[in-house]
């Protein structure tokens, strides 16, 4: 005989309290009530540090903190915000909340984790009003446009030999150098 065991879901504030305690012994995510592990492969990290310096960077902040979106605590691998802009808040005492009038752009860069990201991450980024969210695979750049209550309304694709526009600065990214297929 088996049984089944449920999951158990966690409210945001029983996810912060065990987190400011050490309690998880690798990076974890808070996404929907669940804790997910954070999966970094090689071709992830070298995207990630072309991402941050391919990116303009006049009058903007990158981080690579938590962003709260809803009622969920992801760590997007990169996101931009107005520079001078400041919190609204914190949950608990280190995760800082932001307008979306001053986050310009969130990206995730996925190989092992692209389902989740174009769906999940999507409809959370997207209901929290973050105006624009990329999924950069290691072969397309997926960029997600006019945020609603269930994520957003546009989603195109940019490939190899396209230029990738910049929400901000007036600027575009080849895809090839952000993908690494130069």
């Amino acid at each position: 005989m088996s049984a089944t065991v449920p999951n158990y879901r966690w409210s945001t504030s029983e996810f912060v309290r065990a987190w400011e305690a050490g309690a998880f012994d690798s990076r974890v995510e808070f996404i929907e009530g669940e804790v997910w592990p954070v999966v970094i492969g090689g071709w992830h990290g070298k995207a990630v540090m072309r991402l941050a310096r391919l990116l303009p960077a006049a009058e903007i902040d990158v981080s690579a903190g938590t962003l709260p979106s809803g009622s969920s605590l992801p760590d997007p691998d990169c996101w931009v915000s107005r520079r001078g802009a400041s919190p609204t808040g914190l949950i608990g005492t280190r995760v800082e909340t932001w307008d979306p009038a001053d986050v310009l752009l969130v990206v995730e860069v996925s190989d092992e984790t692209l389902m989740a990201d174009l769906t999940t991450k999507a409809r959370i980024y997207g209901a929290a009003g973050w105006p624009e969210y990329w999924v950069v695979s290691p072969e397309v750049v997926y960029v997600h446009t006019e945020p609603h209550p269930q994520g957003y309304r546009l989603r195109r694709e940019f490939g190899v030999g396209e230029m990738l526009p910049v929400p901000y600065g007036d600027a575009e990214i080849a895809v090839d150098e952000l993908i690494g297929t130069r």
